[in-house]
């Protein structure tokens, strides 16, 4: 992959500073692991569902009725943040098709494409509608719960809080079974095929690695799903639906940090159609053949080891020429922009261009620069390779499935 040398960045709405390009982001928050526990909230209002309404069940209505409301709000900054991921992908989708000439590099992309979509659609989008818009439900049935003395605000909250609020996460269980069902075939398509290539070498155990984990998130979150979605129905009438749900909260919550840390990646995205050279520049992928693919692995590798030997005793301008020449430079300046926002550099424009030769003027100007490279490079140099690394194994993964390893 080309050195990156130059870095454009755009002030936002809130004065932080953003990249001027297009990239998958592995953006999902972590306070949507919450969802379940939010359509919990109606605990109260449903085991003690009698008038007069007791004290100690008015405190616990006005606990959780405000809780499932505000996660309905992570929910819906969550549902927007997957559909910026969900529209760059239908543009890169689109871009793919368009180009003159199709390999199994192509349709490995579009393959992989076709996967983030799914999952930033069902797993995110359609989990946020459901479940936020049944933690809505719960909250205002819950909070309405407290006022039961009324017998048509009563009706109204057992509706909300019951059966219609809970319904919304069984019915997100189903479809979430069905897609993590075909996941687990999908993936198990990918592993069988790498076990019957021995081109793949090296990467091959990181791969079936890979392949399993995605295998054991898409059971998991199915079955859980499922169980959730009708403990939810059954906590409409009986309290022990709620002991159940217990353990599906903590299983959600997991599985949510599960793919943040070790499946999601951030990955640039190509939004045009272009030829074969503009194709590796943009997504740092080779338009040759599989191969390629297995050569940019082995250069994460050998980045890895390097970045081991980065240490502070080590020149500024090597440092500087390995987040260049492995793709960081764009993460480096925005970590400069936030931690740095008083320097001249990111004090005076909405839009600032940054070189490598302005980062070498810095170090001249302020010794932090120094601290902050090595700042970088040892909090989140690894991770970005990491996430490449994820995009990569997938890739080939995809290869190896559609047209085996040509050697």
């Amino acid at each position: 992959m080309p050195a990156t040398t130059t870095v454009t960045l755009q002030r936002a709405r809130r004065g932080r500073y953003r990249p001027v390009g297009h990239a998958l982001r592995n953006n999902l928050l972590a306070g949507v692991g919450y969802l379940e526990l939010a359509n919990a909230g109606d605990f109260a209002a449903n085991v003690w569902n009698e008038i007069p309404v007791p004290r100690h069940a008015m405190i616990l209505m006005a606990i959780g009725g405000p809780i499932a409301l505000l996660v309905s709000l992570v929910a819906a900054r969550d549902f927007y943040l997957s559909w910026r991921n969900v529209s760059l992908l239908y543009a890169e989708r689109k871009a793919l098709q368009a180009m003159p000439y199709r390999n199994d590099k192509t349709a490995a992309i579009l393959g992989v494409n076709a996967r983030e979509l799914g999952t930033e659609v069902i797993d995110r989008m359609l989990m946020d509608l459901f479940l936020g818009f049944g933690a809505l439900l719960v909250g205002t049935g819950t909070i309405m719960a407290i006022f039961g003395a009324n017998h048509r605000v009563f009706l109204a909250s057992n509706l909300l809080s019951g059966f219609i609020g809970n319904g919304c996460a069984a019915l997100f269980g189903v479809f979430n079974a069905f897609w993590s069902a075909y996941l687990v075939y999908r993936f198990q398509l990918r592993y069988a095929a790498c076990e019957r290539d021995s081109n793949v070498g090296s990467v091959q155990t990181k791969l079936r690695h890979r392949v399993r984990r995605f295998q054991w998130h898409a059971g998991v979150n199915g079955v859980n799903g499922l169980v959730s979605g009708m403990a939810s129905m059954v906590t409409a009438r009986m309290w022990w639906g709620y002991v159940v749900l217990i353990p599906c909260v903590i299983v959600m919550i997991a599985s949510n940090l599960f793919w943040k840390w070790k499946l999601g990646y951030d990955r640039p995205i190509l939004l045009a159609p272009l030829n074969e050279v503009q194709t590796k520049e943009k997504t740092g992928v080779e338009d040759e053949s599989a191969v390629d693919i297995l050569d940019l692995l082995a250069a994460v590798k050998e980045a890895r080891s390097e970045l081991q030997g980065l240490g502070d005793d080590c020149p500024f301008e090597t440092k500087l020429a390995f987040i260049s020449e492995n793709q960081m430079l764009e993460a480096f300046c925005i970590r400069l922009a936030r931690r740095w926002p008083v320097h001249h550099l990111f004090a005076a424009t909405e839009v600032v261009t940054v070189s490598l030769e302005d980062l070498k003027h810095l170090l001249d100007e302020d010794a932090k620069m120094k601290q902050e490279t090595q700042g970088f490079l040892r909090k989140e140099a690894m991770a970005l390779l990491e996430h490449r690394e994820r995009y990569l194994l997938e890739l080939i993964g995809e290869v190896v499935r559609k047209g085996g390893m040509h050697v």
